[in-house]
C-alpha cells in the first residue's frame, strides 16, 4: 500500500476501535493476527519481533515471534471495513476516497503526485507533479527528439543482435578450431608413435646395407 503519509482519515473519531492497532494507534495496514487473537499492523508487530518484545496484551506473556503469528488472515469483514474507510489525499486534497482504492488514485489519477517525465528513458531529468506534466511535455526537448531517439535505439538494438550472432558464430568457430587442434594433436601423436616403432627397422636396414656393401667390396677384391 502507498505510504499513509499521503492521506488522512476523514472523521477519524467515528472509526471503530476494533480496527485500530494498539501499537501505532492507527487503522490497521496489512493486518496480521497473533495466536492470542489480537490483530496488529504487520510492520508494527514485526518491529516488536525484531526488538525481542513480549506480545502487547498483558494477559499474554509470550515473546513475539513468527511462531506466535497465525497463518490465518484477518476476516474478510475486517479487510472490507478497512478498505471502505474514507480518506483525503494530502497531495491533491481530493476527499471521500476509499482507502482500498487510494493506491490506484495515487498511481493513475492524483494531479499532485510527483512523477518523472515520460522521456526519462531517453535522458529527460524533469520531475514534477502530474498536473504540470502535460505542460512540460509540450516543451520537452527530449520528447521532440523521441522519434529520432527511437530510430537510434532500434539501430543499436539491431547492431547488438548482429554482434550477438557474430559472437555466437565466433564461439562456434573457436570450438571447431579446438576440435581440429585436438585431432591434429592425435595425428601427430600417432605419427610419432609410428616413427618410434619404425626407427629400429630403419636401423636394421642400415646395418644390412652396410654388410652388403662390405660383401660387395670383398667380392671385388677377390
Amino acid at each position: 500500500m502507498i505510504s499513509s503519509s499521503f492521506y488522512e482519515y476523514i472523521d477519524r473519531e467515528s472509526i471503530d476501535s476494533d480496527l485500530i492497532c494498539l501499537l501505532c494507534h492507527n487503522p490497521f495496514i496489512d493486518p496480521i493476527v497473533t495466536q492470542c487473537g489480537d490483530t496488529y499492523c504487520r510492520l508494527c508487530i514485526e518491529k516488536d519481533m525484531r526488538t525481542g518484545s513480549h506480545c502487547p496484551p498483558k494477559s499474554c506473556n509470550q515473546l513475539v515471534s513468527t511462531d506466535h503469528l497465525t497463518l490465518n488472515p484477518p476476516s474478510r469483514l475486517v479487510v472490507s471495513m478497512l478498505d471502505k474507510l474514507k480518506v483525503r489525499c494530502q497531495l491533491c486534497e481530493k476527499t471521500n476516497i476509499n482507502r482500498g482504492t487510494f493506491d490506484e488514485h495515487i498511481t493513475t489519477n492524483c494531479p499532485g503526485r510527483r512523477i518523472d517525465c515520460a522521456a526519462k528513458n531517453i535522458g529527460c531529468l524533469w520531475f514534477g507533479s502530474r498536473n504540470e506534466h502535460d505542460e512540460h511535455t509540450k516543451t520537452c526537448l527530449f520528447e521532440k527528439l523521441r522519434p529520432m531517439a527511437d530510430i537510434l535505439y532500434k539501430v543499436i538494438e539491431n547492431q547488438s543482435l548482429d554482434i550477438k550472432e557474430q559472437k555466437a558464430q565466433l564461439e562456434q568457430q573457436k570450438a571447431q578450431l579446438q576440435q581440429q587442434q585436438i585431432q591434429i594433436g592425435d595425428i601427430q601423436s600417432k605419427n610419432q608413435t609410428q616413427k618410434n616403432e619404425t626407427a629400429p627397422i630403419h636401423k636394421q636396414i642400415t646395418i644390412l646395407r652396410e654388410e652388403i656393401n662390405k660383401l660387395k667390396s670383398t667380392t671385388l677384391w677377390l
